[in-house]
């Protein structure tokens, strides 16, 4: 606490609380407050009621303005403040914190604080409208403010001292550490999975890379082998006909030698004019032409050329194959939805759907949050709307989805008889036929769990699941540019439905419990 020993009197016992300078031509009102005379003329000319005159520091009202004497005392006391050897009179003002009626001091405040300071940079800590200091808080308007201040915009708003709201703002952020810490050491974690994913696909991946490289060699290898295999096949057919086709050559230059033979001899005997001569080599002769008259029957059949287009078609094969295959693997990458776990969807496309009161049906009631649906025995007097459900106990998602990707939870755990899907907002809402239940019509799917069954519907056909345990969460992926709406539960995919969800579509519960309470809700991301 500032004070002089040759005053006797603290600094802030000399100091205006209008303008927290040290009193000029201080003059003291009937209710015992002081203040500059020019401050007190200032305070009561800015009041809307220009006959009403206050004290600025007890609001005690004065029916009648009160003739403003100066107070001789305390100017002497003023004077000999100022004449105080190294006594900075420019950089003594007030800390925040006066007792003013309408700021009505909080209990237990420091009143130690509210005085006298050095100040660093003073014209940052005034008023810009009246050039006063920055003492006050107005928590209505949450803006900073002066003394004058309290009787302009800022009257009867609920004003305290800044050092007070400074403590209780302070209190309000340490109180959010706690959570940002949390919220920080869980992002740190997500962090610090996905760089162990990324080193994990990193080393998958050239794993892969390198097998793929000794798998081309087999490739070539296996390629090679079928070749000379096929080749080795034509040879051998080649070299088997050729041999045959060498032996018969073999034959009939055989024959024909013998059949020069026998054309010798016979016109040897022709030529022979002796008579005992002749007839003792006749029969000789005979046997010789019988031997070789079967010669001349025989019939050659048509030259035949090997047929080795059977080979030739399965390497043809081998290469279509091929061909295939790699008009295949030459299309565009794309990382398949299969490849990333939930909580990658998660990340990557994740929703919090809100659930649009005007679509529930009578016998639900939706919480404050927008995304719990609860099951009630008594009407909740929604109000008539076209778009709610009158028959089949439903609530649908205002939010609606015609591009990109989008993933969202449902928590089932408090239901034991629910259907959850999507439809267009075109589906019918009034009445018990087909086309207002979920997965009864051509505009909505919908996965379901009646009588401890799972099953999926669209347009009135159902398919029977096989959903091992029983879930209490179930994930949901709409790919609106490839046309599917997949359905996880437990991490598996269940179903994929498919269609044209390029039209705007809205996620869609239906809480068929008979019992009251049950619900179902869209879980938070």
């Amino acid at each position: 606490m500032a004070s002089s020993s040759m005053t006797g009197v603290c600094a802030d016992e000399l100091q205006c609380i209008v303008c927290f300078e040290l009193y000029e031509e201080p003059i003291t009102l009937p209710c015992g407050h002081s203040f500059c005379k020019v401050c007190i003329e200032q305070h009561w000319e800015s009041r809307e009621e220009a006959t009403v005159c206050d004290c600025p520091n007890c609001r005690e009202v004065f029916p009648i303005k009160p003739k403003c004497q100066k107070n001789v005392a305390l100017a002497k006391l003023v004077e000999k403040r100022k004449l105080v050897p190294g006594v900075n009179v420019e950089k003594m003002k007030l800390v925040p914190g006066v007792n003013v009626e309408k700021t009505k001091l909080v209990p237990g405040a420091n009143e130690e604080k509210m005085k006298l300071t050095s100040v660093v940079n003073v014209e940052e800590r005034r008023c810009t409208e009246h050039g006063k200091p920055i003492q006050l808080y107005c928590k209505d308007d949450e803006s900073l403010m002066c003394v004058m201040c309290l009787v302009g915009q800022h009257k009867n708003h609920e004003v305290v001292p800044v050092e007070l709201v400074h403590d209780e703002f302070k209190g309000v952020l340490n109180a959010k550490c706690p959570e940002l810490s949390k919220s920080k050491q869980h992002l740190e974690s997500q962090l610090h999975q996905l760089k162990r994913e990324v080193e994990q696909t990193q080393h998958s991946g050239k794993g892969t890379v390198d097998r793929m490289e000794e798998k081309r060699l087999a490739l070539y290898q296996y390629v090679d082998k079928s070749v000379d295999l096929m080749k080795s096949r034509v040879i051998k057919r080649q070299n088997k006909k050729l041999f045959l086709l060498q032996k018969q050559m073999d034959k009939v230059k055989e024959q024909l030698n013998s059949l020069h033979e026998t054309n010798s001899t016979l016109k040897a005997a022709l030529q022979d004019l002796e008579t005992i001569s002749f007839l003792q080599g006749y029969k000789d002769v005979i046997k010789r032409l019988e031997s070789v008259s079967h010669f001349q029957t025989l019939k050659m059949a048509q030259p035949t050329v090997l047929d080795f287009s059977k080979e030739e078609k399965n390497l043809g094969s081998l290469i279509e194959l091929h061909e295939i295959f790699l008009k295949n693997i030459m299309k565009p990458v794309e990382l398949q939805l299969s490849e990333l776990d939930q909580s990658s969807l998660r990340r990557l496309y994740g929703r919090t759907p809100s659930l649009d009161p005007n679509s529930a049906h009578p016998l639900i009631k939706i919480s404050r949050d927008l995304r719990t649906a609860t099951r009630t025995r008594t009407d909740n007097h929604h109000p008539e709307h076209p778009d709610r459900f009158d028959y089949y106990v439903q609530v649908l998602s205002s939010d609606c989805f015609s591009s990109g990707r989008h993933y969202w939870e449902v928590d089932v755990r408090s239901s034991s008889r629910w259907g959850i899907g999507i439809c267009l907002n075109s589906m019918g809402r009034k009445g018990g036929g087909i086309e207002c239940g979920l997965g009864g019509n051509p505009e909505s799917w919908c996965l379901l769990k009646y009588e401890n069954k799972y099953s999926t519907w669209h347009n009135d056909q159902g398919t029977l699941l096989s959903v091992p345990g029983d879930p209490e969460l179930f994930g949901f992926l709409l790919d609106c540019e490839e046309g599917e709406f997949t359905c996880f539960g437990d991490s598996r995919v269940l179903h994929v439905f498919r269609g044209n969800f390029l039209v705007p579509v809205k996620p869609a519960i239906g809480v068929y419990d008979d019992d009251d309470g049950h619900s179902v809700r869209f879980c938070s991301f």
